[in-house]
């Protein structure tokens, strides 16, 4: 086999191992971390999404009675392995892959009884659901999913998510978010809860999203609705900017730093408190890691004239500095 070959192989065998971590079992800041360097290689990325692409078939291949036992006996094998040996790539990617399978199945079992999942500080969680769509959670988020012959009813509670909604005409895909509606049948799009505003962002197809004051907003891919807005309801903006923090990061543009230090500290790691309310209002933009407030801070200080304190709770304090007037 070719030198490329056996790397594209090996490549393939990590991130179908990846996706079966990140999707069966809790995820650790360090884990995650850990990750988010692997994927950083565009060819990793590359295989990662090729891993995805593979987990949305695999609920139709879970109730075959041989698929099955050779389920189960991946399961036992994985057990007793660590992460990614690299010794046979190929046997590897087909056990991997087994494994998306058996993930897929665990969720397509979920009945229409309430069903809710969550992600502490620093963790992130990929959920399949019984239909083929899946859910991205993003740190500290809760949701609740219900689905029932006729309907598949979703509440975001806090926190932030991407949906990638499987198409049924027949059964629309609706998510409720403070107040706020959207409702699908085969999509893709973000919702993030930020204080006591609504922020869904369309990512692919078409979507309807209904206030609080009863009006209805049809969106394109591309756009953004904020409920309530401040100005302009609907804006266009950069889909790939709103939803970095799938990849590991967090893209400011134009943000408020009162607005920015909220979805910087959601992330774990050292809480960044802004002690002067008067920069607030302040407008950021830049590219940081999740979970490196110490990097978010440095850029802030850099532009605005802010000074750091460290309390003994190891909060990272940005502050004006006292003017002398002698």
């Amino acid at each position: 086999m070719e030198e490329d070959d056996i790397a594209a192989e090996r490549r393939r065998a990590e991130a179908a191992q990846w996706f079966a971590r990140l999707k069966t079992l809790p995820v650790s800041h360090g884990t995650l971390k850990d990750f988010f360097a692997w994927r950083r290689d565009r060819a990793n990325a590359e295989a990662f999404e090729e891993a995805e692409r593979f987990w949305s078939e695999a609920g139709k291949v879970g109730e075959r009675p041989s698929v099955l036992r050779a389920i189960d006996a991946a399961e036992r094998r994985r057990a007793r392995r660590r992460l990614f040996p690299a010794k046979h790539p190929i046997i590897l990617v087909a056990a991997a892959l087994l494994l998306l399978a058996a993930a897929g199945l665990s969720v397509h079992l979920i009945v229409s009884h309430e069903r809710s999942f969550d992600t502490v500080a620093g963790e992130q969680r990929v959920i399949a659901l019984k239909d083929g769509s899946r859910l991205n959670l993003n740190s500290q988020t809760a949701v609740s999913v219900r689905y029932s012959a006729t309907a598949r009813h979703l509440v975001l509670k806090s926190g932030e998510a991407v949906f990638t909604v499987a198409k049924d005409k027949t059964r629309p895909f609706t998510v409720a978010a403070s107040g706020v509606i959207v409702t699908a049948t085969g999509t893709r799009f973000d919702i993030a809860l930020q204080g006591e505003r609504t922020i869904v962002t369309l990512i692919e197809g078409r979507v309807s999203v209904r206030a609080p004051d009863g009006s209805t907003t049809w969106l394109s891919a591309g756009e953004q609705l904020r409920w309530p807005s401040d100005g302009t309801r609907v804006q266009r903006v950069k889909t790939q900017n709103v939803t970095a923090w799938t990849q590991g990061r967090i893209v400011f543009d134009n943000t408020a730093l009162a607005d920015a230090i909220v979805q910087i500290n959601r992330y774990g790691g050292k809480s960044v408190v802004l002690d002067s309310p008067r920069f607030g209002s302040r407008r950021l933009s830049g590219s940081f890691q999740v979970g490196d407030p110490e990097s978010f801070v440095a850029a802030v200080t850099a532009f605005l004239p802010l000074q750091t304190r460290l309390d003994d709770q190891g909060r990272i304090h940005l502050t004006a500095p006292i003017r002398n007037n002698h």
